[in-house]
């Protein structure tokens, strides 16, 4: 239940030994940056600015964990909709919903400044209820999350946000001071980088957002594991 800006001050100091952040938290939270990288170059000057407080950036995971605009996945084939440009020419019959906190976000204020995008209305609502409402045509568009697994339970499809709008959000695996030099534990945690891809992430969320045994952590873990060796 802790902040992340909490977890890296923890890192920083030794309290805890590793943890798993995102991309786009440090670069706002840590670093103090607003300017947008690709993923590629982001991690790199991530990796540079960390290494000055001898934290390991050992990697990416593989997936992301951003905001996207979602709508239907047939509907986007019917309209013809693959990118955030395109659903721009179409905002205005529709309606779009978000998080509480989405539309106050520099995520919102930048896609309108990129795309020039206004909705006939906008909404706000608990994260769970946007997918549900999007799939039923209650609203046109939400602004969900990367790797939520609701995207895969819906068939719904997140946009391609062509213009960069967005930062990057690349689940990266960090290390404390302490373990920079600690070969055993880098060697044992590579063979998961690179591994866990959007979907894989998506249906890992989606198998754990359920009330069953299959769905407890341990199960999850599991399963999650078994996918990594696989490849």
């Amino acid at each position: 239940g802790l902040g992340s800006s909490v977890i890296f001050q923890a890192l920083k100091a030794g309290d805890i030994d590793l943890y798993v952040d995102y991309s786009g938290t440090l670069w706002a939270n840590q670093l103090h940056r607003t300017d947008i990288k690709s993923r590629a170059e982001l991690v790199a000057d991530l990796k540079t600015a960390l290494a000055k407080d001898n934290i390991t950036l050992l990697g990416e995971l593989g997936f992301e964990n951003a905001y996207a605009l979602v709508i239907p996945k047939q509907r986007a084939e019917a309209l013809g909709i693959r990118t955030i440009a395109d659903l721009a020419a179409h905002a205005p019959t529709m309606s779009i919903a978000g998080d509480y906190e989405f539309f106050s976000r520099p995520e919102w204020a930048a896609l309108q400044k990129a795309y020039g995008l206004q909705f006939r209305a906008q909404r706000q609502m608990q994260p769970d209820f946007m997918y549900a409402a999007v799939a039923s045509g209650e609203v046109d568009v939400i602004a969900g999350y990367t790797s939520d697994g609701l995207i895969a339970k819906y068939d719904l499809v997140a946009l391609d946000d062509s213009r960069h709008a967005i930062p990057p959000y690349d689940a990266i695996l960090l290390l404390a001071p302490k373990r920079a030099g600690d070969e055993r534990l880098q060697a044992a945690l590579k063979p998961l980088l690179g591994k866990i891809d959007i979907a894989t992430m998506r249906e890992a969320n989606l198998r754990a957002s359920g009330n069953d045994a299959n769905s407890s952590p341990d199960a999850v873990a599991k399963w999650l594991w078994g996918k990594i060796r696989q490849r």
